[in-house]
C-alpha cells in the first residue's frame, strides 16, 4: 500500500500533459496489436536473457551495463516502421524511462489494483493525441528475484553494486523494491 501511495503522490507533484484521450477498443486480431505483443515479447526475452549471461559471467555490478547499455539498444533495434518499444519504471534510474502521462497513468491504476490484491494485467488502447491515432499497449513487469540485486534494499546491495550505480546514476531512484512489486512496464506504441 504505501508504494501505491508514494507513486500516487510522486505522480501529483510531477506536471505532466493531459492523457491522450482514448478513442476505441482495441480488436485481438488487430494486426498492430500483433506487431505490438511481439515488439513487447522480444525486448523482455531478449533482456532477461543477457541479464542471466552476465550475472552468471561477471555477478551483478557487470550487469548494470545490460540495463543501461544493451537494453536501450535493443528497444532502438526493435523500434521501427512507426512502432516503438521502451521500458518505463515506477520510480527510475535513467531518466530516459520516465513514464509519459499515458503510461504514468497505467501504472498509477495497476498499483491501486495491487493495493486490492488484484495483479496488473496488460492494457492497450487506441488513443488520439494531437491529430495522431496511435495504438498504446503496457505490459507489466513484476519485480522478480533477479531484480533484487540492483534494485532492491539499499542496504542489502553488494557494495560493488552501490558503487556503480552511485557513479552511473547519481540521482538513482531505483532502488528499495521487493519481490513481486510493480517495477515498471514495457511499453509500445504503433502508429499505424
Amino acid at each position: 500500500m504505501i508504494p501505491a501511495l508514494v507513486l500516487a503522490m510522486l505522480l501529483a507533484a510531477t506536471p505532466v500533459p493531459p492523457v491522450p484521450e482514448t478513442t476505441a477498443g482495441v480488436a485481438p486480431s488487430d494486426p498492430a496489436l500483433a506487431r505490438a505483443h511481439q515488439a513487447a515479447a522480444a525486448l523482455t526475452t531478449e533482456l532477461l536473457g543477457r541479464l542471466r549471461k552476465e550475472l552468471d559471467a561477471g555477478g551483478p555490478a557487470k550487469a548494470i551495463a545490460v540495463c543501461s547499455e544493451v537494453a536501450p539498444a535493443i528497444a532502438a533495434r526493435l523500434s521501427r516502421d512507426g512502432l516503438t518499444v521502451r521500458r518505463v519504471g515506477t520510480r527510475v534510474r535513467n531518466p530516459a524511462n520516465a513514464p509519459d502521462a499515458f503510461e504514468a497513468a497505467v501504472l498509477a491504476r495497476w498499483q491501486q489494483a495491487i493495493g486490492r490484491g488484484v495483479a496488473p494485467q496488460e492494457e492497450d488502447a487506441w488513443v488520439e493525441a494531437d491529430g495522431v491515432r496511435t495504438l498504446r499497449v503496457m505490459r507489466p513487469v513484476m519485480t522478480g528475484k533477479l531484480c533484487l540485486a540492483c534494485h532492491g534494499q539499499v542496504s542489502s546491495l553488494d557494495p560493488a553494486v552501490r558503487a556503480a550505480l552511485a557513479e552511473r546514476y547519481p540521482a538513482d531512484r531505483a532502488t528499495g523494491y521487493r519481490e513481486g512489486d510493480l517495477r515498471g512496464a514495457v511499453s509500445v506504441t504503433v502508429v499505424p
